[in-house]
């Protein structure tokens, strides 16, 4: 027989070697997705927890800064009273004509506020929240806040202090 010199392709130990370095390549494409994936979802659940965090902290320092009454804490720190003058911003966004009180609380992993002017019951306003706690000292309310996917380091909630303003300026001495 008669070996042919000029044999065209590629040989048995060619083809193995290119088959070894694409499937190299496709194991390490797919490290690279799966890695990316849970990298977007812990992205996303920060920036849930992130958001829980920011709105608590805004409806709640709007509300304390506006009172011209000390916030009062109600069912051991798990609950918070913050009377308002009538014509003011209320926490679900109305404007109430009559002197009211807000009561903030969680249920369900719900922010809920109900307005004692109204009538209705307490409106769910944010969704993601564990846990939430309140205490006074003072003139300053203390809010920990502690938002579904936070990181473990922060397990024991996020703590925001808010002056209520309003007493701060009566009681100044000028």
């Amino acid at each position: 027989m008669r070996r042919l010199m000029n044999s065209r392709g590629f040989t048995l130990l060619e083809l193995l070697i290119a088959l070894s370095i694409g499937l190299f390549m496709l194991g390490g494409i797919a490290v690279a997705y799966s890695t990316i994936r849970s990298t977007i979802a812990v992205n996303q659940e920060l920036a849930q927890a992130q958001e829980v965090i920011r709105y608590t902290s805004q409806l709640m320092t709007r509300s304390i800064k506006q009172t011209a009454s000390t916030p009062q804490v109600r069912l051991n720190g798990s609950a918070l009273e913050v009377t308002q003058v009538a014509n003011t911003p209320a926490c679900d966004g109305s404007v109430p004509a009559v002197t009211y009180t807000e009561t903030f609380s969680l249920l369900d992993g719900y922010l809920l506020c109900d307005i004692s002017s109204d009538n209705l019951p307490a409106q769910r306003l944010l969704r993601g929240v564990n846990a939430l706690s309140f205490s006074i000292n003072g003139l300053i309310t203390s809010i920990t806040v502690t938002p579904v996917g936070i990181p473990v380091q922060y397990a024991a909630g996020i703590q925001i202090d808010v002056a209520a303003s309003q007493q701060v300026l009566a009681t100044a001495n000028w």
